[in-house]
């Protein structure tokens, strides 16, 4: 009996791990299954790699997408539903939008039918003024005087929120306007601004008493909640007093201004946008939602000021449509996107990302498109700051210039630019990339245009990145050498995560 006793206990471990891999894989298959290609990477990663594979998937492959979207959506609903006056105000706002939205001749255009039926809660809104603002040089200045002139009410939103002298440039600012009264809420990611947690800046943000400046980490890491990790809020959003907003791919970080102490390797392009019109309110809508969600425990603690229910205002002739995607709002926007621009294209489909790996699907759309005769073009950075996702999206090069899509590689500094333009007439820029993150898993924030001279500025702006960048020839696909096709091959069996 102690013989038999003594055998059963030496096979408990590997039962033990057995049991756990079965549970993995059935909950992989029961999760994933609208995601083939996420559900085969990770059957594969846990199956032939049983240790690290299992705990990859613990910390990167569960999301809980479901339950966090329910979640927002159910505080979103809750706070709707409230009796006080600002809440009121703010819904009184909302409904007023309506007054800005298409004439039923406008919005019968095939892209408007397509975008509503995809989008149907975030209509096209007319009466806009937009602005590109190209690097830090240009951004950061105009987002500090409008910071600075402040009223009412502050929203800052960042990925990445440095404490360097950028960082803290806005931290004094928005310390300053608190102090005159205006409120102030600040969110950035816990891990995009991991660090900078630590500093100073962030602790006395973090740690103020005041009752009008507010500072929030979105889903901070927490290895009881492992799943937490992987949603990212990768939105980039300033809203002052209501009126005023910037959105765009720029961080709040030394590297987007050329300072002498900062080497030439850091430096990142990138574009952003000065908006204003009635699409301000339906950005201010999407940091309050975040908000929300990020500081539930005290939700209705200071939650609305009057800069929120500021008036919607007719400003300019632009037509935006902006789109939060991700849990909680527009579930896989950025996919939606990208797909409808591959199909509605009839001339030309520009695109500008700084990481493209967006899966096999999006290439042969990309492909299509091309075989049709539209002129696509895709920008990259000559020299990623991941160097695996270069190597995952060099494995698809090959294939899209047989297809006759054009692929530029910016030279200089590291290219973090993200727009999309059809056919000259239309497109979309944001925080979104072309990858499976934005696609699948991160909060982004991006927003539709046309109908302004904003339009002619991308249009412009699109013909200075190719002037800046190389064609890929075949002559460099072909150059490419046996370990390096190696290299692309297996960062390409991750782009389901990248």
């Amino acid at each position: 009996m102690t013989g038999n006793w003594a055998i059963e206990l030496e096979f408990l471990p590997a039962l033990l791990i057995v049991a756990i891999q079965m549970a993995a894989v059935v909950h992989i298959l029961v999760s994933k299954h609208e995601n083939p290609s996420q559900a085969a990477f990770w059957l594969l990663l846990v199956t032939l790699l049983p240790g690290i594979g299992l705990l990859g998937y613990i910390f990167f492959g569960i999301t809980h997408i479901e339950h966090v979207h329910n979640a927002i959506l159910a505080l979103r609903e809750s706070w709707q539903y409230g009796d006080d006056a600002s809440t009121k105000n703010l819904l009184k706002l909302q409904r007023s939008l309506k007054d800005f939205q298409l004439s039923p001749e406008k919005a019968q255009l095939p892209r408007m039918v397509m975008l509503d039926r995809l989008f149907p809660d975030h209509p096209a809104l007319e009466g806009n003024t937009l602005e590109i603002l190209e690097d830090g040089q240009a951004v950061y200045p105009r987002m500090l005087e409008d910071i600075r002139q402040a009223g009412k009410s502050i929203r800052l939103q960042s990925y990445i929120l440095n404490s360097d002298e950028v960082g803290r440039a806005f931290m004094d600012a928005l310390a300053e306007r608190a102090a005159a009264g205006v409120d102030v809420k600040v969110l950035f990611d816990s891990v995009g601004s991991f660090k900078s947690y630590f500093s100073q800046y962030f602790r006395r943000g973090l740690r103020s008493r005041r009752s009008n400046f507010r500072m929030k980490a979105f889903s901070p890491v927490n290895l009881f909640a492992p799943w937490r990790f992987q949603l990212r809020n990768h939105r980039k959003l300033l809203v002052v007093d209501g009126k005023t907003a910037y959105v765009g791919g720029v961080n709040i970080s030394a590297d987007n201004v050329r300072f002498n102490h900062v080497p030439p390797s850091r430096y990142i392009h990138d574009l952003h946008c000065r908006i204003t019109g009635p699409a301000v309110a339906q950005l201010t809508m999407s940091f309050l939602t975040d908000y929300l969600y990020t500081a539930r425990g005290s939700r209705r603690k200071n939650f609305l000021s009057d800069g929120d229910c500021t008036p919607a205002e007719r400003t300019g002739d632009a037509v935006v449509r902006i789109l939060p995607g991700g849990p909680g709002n527009v579930r896989e926007a950025t996919r939606k996107l990208f797909f409808a621009a591959a199909a509605l294209a009839q001339k030309e489909l520009w695109i500008l990302t700084p990481y493209f790996v967006p899966g096999r699907d999006y290439v042969e759309a990309l492909c299509m498109a091309a075989a049709r005769g539209v002129d696509v073009r895709v920008v990259v950075p000559a020299k990623n700051n991941h160097f695996y996702v270069d190597c995952a999206a060099q494995n698809f090069y090959r294939k899209l210039h047989e297809s006759g899509v054009t692929i530029y590689e910016k030279l200089g500094y590291f290219s973090h630019t993200k727009a999309l333009l059809v056919d000259g007439e239309w497109g979309f820029m944001g925080s979104s990339n072309c990858d499976s993150r934005s696609f699948y898993l991160n909060f982004e924030l991006d927003f539709t245009f046309e109908n302004s001279e904003f339009t002619s500025d991308i249009l412009r702006q699109f013909h200075k990145e190719f002037a800046g960048g190389r064609k890929l020839t075949a002559h460099r696909l072909n150059s490419v050498k046996s370990l390096r096709k190696l290299a692309n091959s297996i960062a390409a069996l991750f782009t389901p995560v990248m």
